[in-house]
């Protein structure tokens, strides 16, 4: 039953807080697992074949259940208990893991395995991500929000330090099988933690659940398409990520074939970029609320962010601190940005909308990931890495100029939502 808006009980919020420390960690452990999971399989592929067209197709293989289904998984998520649907997810992505370790011990495993796998784990993040998001809304303040994505950047950074030296260190003492299963093992202490507690779920107007899916997707688009300015931020994260996206993906090729380094220079790069979330995450969760302007702090972060990989574009070969120091200054601010835009349009989202609007957002950011991803083989065996990345770096600088220079995007610094109502706590 629904109750009048009341304000929250001091054992409310202590039960929230617990309940959210306990989504935060259990998401930490369980990517770690995946971290070095993701770290294994990258350089397995890449030691076998040494192949931009192979590590590009895995990665696009990744993002197409977030483009095709996106708007509908979080249609789903809107209706559906978004802990038991986190909970499902993640079992899901660890049957997928434990097949995975089954397959290489058996000596079976092929790329296609691999590309098949990977299809199916992003198809369970398709709807554990956008759930995590909406019950951690309703979880947070939304004037905390800001830094609660502060957090999420420290954490993801810790996780991408921690990451790839864990999957060098596992790659050397276990076979991939035994890498595999720690990704099961991490998975499975998750699902068991947040067994256990409880997430309160937003008052849910009549319409939702009353009409079709495909309905509850139109409403949600509509709801994106009263705010121009957001649209406008979509369109510049969509030129953004046509051609960033293979920076991500070519980078085991670019420290291989352009510095001459191997697992561990590759787990150093990475593990600077970690280094620069945990940086600007942290920064982020103790002074971002204080930024004046939200929309200048984010397209700041992301305009420093691409004049680092241009950076990275031009460092010698014989540098390869110069190239981690560069992309710490990338992660450093890639948080910032990051983190305060999601913040921001959070704060904006009704709760009742938080799983279409958000899975919507995503979808359409990522849509040109796959585009980028299939252009950049042949375009890197004609102009090389270093071309690619300059590339990338100069379009990351001139669309956050490009986007201040509206006034609409602007304006997103005073959009607001109103506040959700309370609702009973569900039990189990």
């Amino acid at each position: 039953m629904i109750k009048a808006p009341v304000p929250a009980t001091r054992a409310i919020r202590r039960a929230r807080q617990r309940a959210l420390a306990v989504i935060i960690g259990g998401m930490v452990l369980s990517r770690i697992g995946s971290a070095i999971a993701r770290f294994a399989l990258v350089w397995w592929l890449t030691d076998l074949t040494g192949s931009a067209a192979v590590l590009a197709s895995a990665s696009a293989i990744a993002i197409i259940p977030q483009i095709v289904l996106g708007p509908l998984a979080g249609a789903y998520v809107d209706r559906w208990n978004r802990r038991w649907t986190m909970i499902i997810s993640d079992g899901v992505i660890a049957l997928l893991s434990l097949w995975l370790a089954w397959l290489f011990w058996r000596g079976q495993l092929q790329i296609w395995h691999v590309y098949a796998i990977t299809l199916g784990r992003s198809l369970g993040d398709v709807f554990h991500w956008p759930a995590t998001q909406a019950a951690v809304t309703m979880l947070v303040p939304r004037e905390d929000l800001p830094r609660a994505h502060g957090l999420y950047q420290t954490v993801f950074g810790g996780i991408e330090i921690v990451g790839p030296p864990l999957g060098a260190l596992a790659l050397a003492q276990l076979p991939l099988d035994g890498v595999m299963f720690i990704d099961v093992l991490t998975a499975a202490i998750a699902i068991g933690a947040l067994v256990l507690i409880s997430v309160p779920e937003p008052e849910r107007s009549a319409r939702t659940g009353a009409g079709t899916i495909w309905h509850d997707m139109r409403e949600g688009f509509r709801y994106m398409r009263s705010m121009p300015g957001v649209m406008i931020v979509m369109l510049m994260a969509v030129v953004m990520n046509l051609v960033g996206a293979p920076v991500w993906t070519l980078l085991p090729l670019y420290v291989r074939d352009v510095f001459g380094q191997g697992p561990a220079g590759l787990s150093l790069v990475q593990a600077a970029e970690g280094a620069g979330l945990i940086t600007g995450g942290a920064a982020l969760s103790l002074w971002g609320h204080r930024a004046r302007s939200r929309v200048l702090q984010s397209l700041g972060g992301f305009l420093v962010g691409g004049a680092a990989i241009v950076a990275m574009a031009a460092i010698p070969a014989s540098a390869l601190w110069a190239l981690a120091l560069a992309w710490l200054i990338f992660g450093i601010f890639n948080a910032v940005g990051n983190g305060t835009i999601m913040g921001l349009l959070q704060g904006a989202i009704a709760p009742e909308m938080q799983g279409r609007v958000n899975s919507a957002i995503g979808s359409l950011v990522q849509l040109a990931a796959p585009a980028g991803l299939l252009v950049s083989a042949p375009a890197v065996e004609r102009l090389g890495l270093r071309a690619w990345f300059a590339m990338a770096g100069i379009v990351s600088i001139v669309g956050p100029l490009w986007a201040l220079s509206l006034g609409s995007v602007r304006a997103m610094d005073t959009i607001g939502a109103a506040p959700p109502a309370q609702v009973d706590e569900p039990q189990g």
